[in-house]
């Protein structure tokens, strides 16, 4: 008989939840640690329900439902369902989304904009989304690099002449001890980058006390491989580089961006470089990173050696 409640944070649930995870998305890096990270420090003000689904007392799936902190708006809701592939194509996703919506239906303000997401290489999931009145709004490329095939010495121009520019690259934790200020000025910088990046909806700003738990505090986020860019004493630039926990050689780049002024010179080359050798000489061998396909960015990592893997896909539903 299946049963579906609401999580309980036990060390048993917490598990089921990462083994689930893992059988779906193989490749992804969502660690028990990262998801007791995320419930200790999401924002009680924001509306959130986490799921589980029981069949005979076995969990088989689990659902996230909730308002997005990161890019609020009055009735917006992401969910995302997550059915072990084992228990697929038994009505099991389609009994959780409607047991969501009836939930979401109870709350004031009731939706007017349902968000979710798949990969590209799950089409039983968009067509699922998509039977739900579900548009793709956008697309990020998932890409890899084979970390001890980069050869650093060939940016080694590049980096001088962003030395010679008088900008400066240093980790963090080098950083830290300069300035006093640093949490402050990582938050602002993040912000100013947040702005130019492609989403979906418009970002809303966290509070401070908010980005350095869910950020800077992160557990798998490397504060001596995140690399920031200074031009006299302003932060320009920065790239971040997380660990794995199941895996010590594989690493996963985080958010890396360029202030406008500062953009066609190189300079995120440059810090990506940084962060690559970081994991290089610490026998990393697979590197892997996202972005949307239109960016930039995108090309830069194809130049710096990374090849498509997938393509992670952004869903929208207007409910008024």
């Amino acid at each position: 008989m299946m049963k579906i409640q609401a999580f309980e944070p036990t060390e048993e649930m917490y598990t089921a939840l990462v083994l689930i995870e893992k059988a779906i998305w193989p490749d992804n890096f969502t660690t028990l640690t990262e998801f007791k990270h995320f419930d200790a420090t999401r924002s009680p003000d924001f509306y959130y329900q986490r799921l589980m689904v029981t069949v005979d007392g076995h969990v088989i799936a689990f659902a996230n439902c909730g308002e997005t902190p990161g890019s609020h708006l009055p009735g917006k809701y992401r969910l995302r369902i997550n059915v072990h592939p084992a228990y697929e194509r038994q009505g099991i996703g389609t009994a959780v989304y409607n047991h969501i919506i009836h939930m979401l239906y109870q709350r004031d303000p009731q939706p007017v904009l349902l968000e979710s997401g798949t990969y590209e290489h799950k089409p039983q999931s968009i067509r699922f989304l998509q039977k739900r009145g579900f548009k793709q709004v956008m697309r990020w490329i998932i890409s890899t690099l084979d970390i001890q095939s980069f050869d650093a010495s060939r940016f080694a121009p590049l980096r001088q002449n962003i030395a010679d520019a008088g900008i400066a690259i240093r980790p963090l934790t080098m950083q830290k001890e300069l300035d006093p200020h640093w949490q402050q000025h990582i938050y602002d910088l993040d912000w100013e980058l947040t702005l130019d990046e492609p989403l979906p909806t418009p970002p809303t700003k966290l509070p401070l006390a908010q980005y350095v738990a869910q950020v800077i505090e992160q557990p798998n986020i490397l504060h001596e491989a995140w690399y920031v860019a200074l031009h006299h004493d302003r932060y320009v630039g920065m790239t971040q580089l997380m660990k794995s926990e199941t895996d010590p050689t594989h690493f996963n780049t985080g958010f890396t961006g360029v202030v406008r002024s500062h953009r066609r010179r190189g300079l995120a080359t440059a810090l990506k470089t940084y962060a690559i050798e970081y994991a290089q000489q610490r026998h990393g061998r697979l590197l892997r990173t996202g972005n949307e396909e239109h960016n930039p960015m995108y090309t830069l990592n194809r130049h710096l050696g990374f090849t498509d893997l997938t393509a992670n896909l952004a869903f929208e539903k207007q409910t008024t």
